[in-house]
């Protein structure tokens, strides 16, 4: 089959694996997927337009917060305020990232090198996820988390100890979780968004890779609501970049994205089952080592 924006021509079953493994492996770990997608669109299927590869890699990473958005949304999972705040920076970040990547991240030759760098970076965190101590159950986070899921386990209503919002201010913005009261100041959020979103859109990835640590390491959130608001700030932030690489000129190859796309949504559905029958560490080792492959590779290490 042939694909005449790509410029490339390939089987229709390749794109649909690909697609795929990107949902899948997105929906078990939770992360990586806009690197898969760059992945898989440079080096397996040969796409070597850059600036056409960000925005198809980002659509691809649509799918996930799509699906889990309104699911923890219902569940009081998901903390508005700060996911539109990080938005609104990534809206700005977005639109900055997009515009000089197109220009001055364009050739392949430059862009794999510095995407290699950012790979090995990923395996690096994931090598963290894996090594770092479990969070004690005496912190503010652990406390907080350790309620809901009791609640959650006792057939309650979510709402009862799910994420409320006391105020919201230029300074100061608090809301409770778990019973533990928890705050930060807005500002910290935009401007964090800002800098994701230049780095994530620059690259064609989601940015979860530096959303969930900010939160979690330097807001010090309990992970059972970081998911859902990182998902939902890095939504917007990737419907703006995607739009800003259409408005300048970037033309998106519909047939090759849509059977990717079809592989996502099947991977992002199937993954969650599969995960219950497959260790996540297992699972987080052989991504992180094959990351640390991919990367070294990009790096022309051999």
């Amino acid at each position: 089959m042939d694909f005449e924006i790509s410029g490339i021509s390939a089987a229709p079953w390749v794109p649909l694996a690909w697609g795929f493994l990107v949902g899948l492996v997105f929906s078990v770990v939770g992360a990586a997927g806009g690197i898969l997608a760059s992945v898989g669109l440079i080096s397996v299927l040969g796409v070597s337009n850059v600036n056409l590869v960000k925005p198809m890699a980002q659509m691809l990473t649509l799918i996930s917060p799509l699906i889990a958005v309104p699911s923890y949304f219902k569940q009081h999972r998901l903390v508005p305020g700060l996911a539109l705040l990080l938005g609104a920076g990534g809206i700005a970040g977005a639109l900055i990232g997009s515009t000089l990547s197109l220009n001055y991240l364009d050739d392949l030759h430059v862009f794999k090198p510095v995407f290699g760098v950012f790979i090995l970076l990923i395996a690096l965190q994931v090598a963290w996820q894996l090594l770092r101590p479990k969070p004690s159950g005496s912190t503010r986070a652990g406390r907080a988390a350790s309620a809901f899921e009791h609640v959650v386990t006792k057939g309650e209503p979510a709402h009862t100890l799910g994420v409320k919002q006391l105020g919201f201010s230029v300074m100061r913005c608090e809301f409770t979780f778990g019973n533990e009261r928890f705050d930060y100041n807005p500002w910290v959020p935009v401007l964090v968004g800002v800098g994701i979103a230049v780095i994530s859109s620059a690259l064609g990835v989601g940015g979860g890779f530096l959303l969930v640590p900010f939160m979690s390491i330097v807001l010090g959130l309990p992970m059972t609501i970081v998911a859902g608001t990182a998902a939902l700030a890095i939504f917007i932030s990737s419907v703006t970049s995607i739009g800003n690489y259409v408005r300048l000129g970037v033309e998106l190859d519909l047939p090759l994205l849509a059977l990717m796309l079809i592989g996502t949504v099947a991977g992002s559905v199937l993954g969650p089952i599969l995960s219950k029958y497959l260790r996540e560490a297992w699972f987080k080792a052989l991504l992180m080592t094959i990351l640390a492959m991919i990367g070294l590779r990009y790096l022309s290490a051999w």
